[in-house]
């Protein structure tokens, strides 16, 4: 099943669409009780999903399944969240202090003693620098991605972490633009293909796309 299927079916069932990212489409179940995350490729996301569900935490969002779609794709079922004060979600990235490679900034002049003080985040911390000793094995590794942005909350308004790492999209459109083959050979079967049909290259990926037929990628 396609991504694209995927979201034919919830749909059919009767979830409803509520956002789109840069790398997946998130819908809600009929009951507003979980959210589906739908990704036809995403490795930084699949390893947080697989974070959370192994390691739980008060900080992390439950995780009810990681379905997979085709080879390289996910369906990540989930608890539904909500937007975080802004405050709150503010202090808790501070206590984190793991901002360092996004494009984000840190939070500065936030007052964050009650979360440095909470034995969880201590221990969040210490989970997320291991998921991204493993990460940085991906190929085109973003780094962290800790920000106000990324955290949401749930019903109670308890914080939810939701996206601490990434895999550099922009990195990978970089090197389709200066044909850097040997980089972009490194990616696992499928990739590239997977990559055209995230939400921001719905398109197909244009011009992107005729760069890496040229090169011979398109099994990529």
């Amino acid at each position: 099943m396609t991504a694209a299927e995927a979201i034919a079916a919830l749909e059919a069932l009767g979830w409803i669409r509520l956002a789109t990212g840069d790398w997946s489409w998130v819908l809600a179940s009929p009951d507003g009780a979980q959210a589906a995350r739908v990704s036809p490729w995403d490795a930084a996301y699949r390893m947080h999903a697989e974070f959370c569900r192994d390691a739980p935490s008060p900080y992390l969002q439950r995780i009810d399944a990681i379905l997979p779609l085709g080879d390289l794709g996910h369906v990540v079922v989930m608890e539904r969240l909500y937007p975080a004060p802004e405050d709150r979600a503010a202090a808790l990235c501070a206590a984190l202090a793991l901002s360092g490679d996004s494009d984000s900034p840190p939070p500065e002049g936030v007052d964050d003693s009650a979360f440095k003080a909470d034995p969880e985040i201590r221990r969040l911390r210490e989970g997320v620098l291991a998921l991204a000793e493993r990460g940085a094995r991906l190929p085109f590794w973003g780094g962290f991605d800790v920000r106000p942005g990324n955290v949401m909350a749930d019903a109670t308004v308890q914080l939810k972490l939701i996206d601490p790492i990434f895999v550099a999209g922009r990195k990978i459109v970089d090197a389709i633009v200066a044909r850097d083959r040997d980089a972009l050979a490194r990616l696992p079967a499928g990739a590239l293909a997977a990559f055209f049909t995230i939400p921001v290259f719905e398109d197909g990926g244009g011009e992107l796309a005729v760069a890496v037929a040229e090169m011979g990628l398109a099994g990529i």
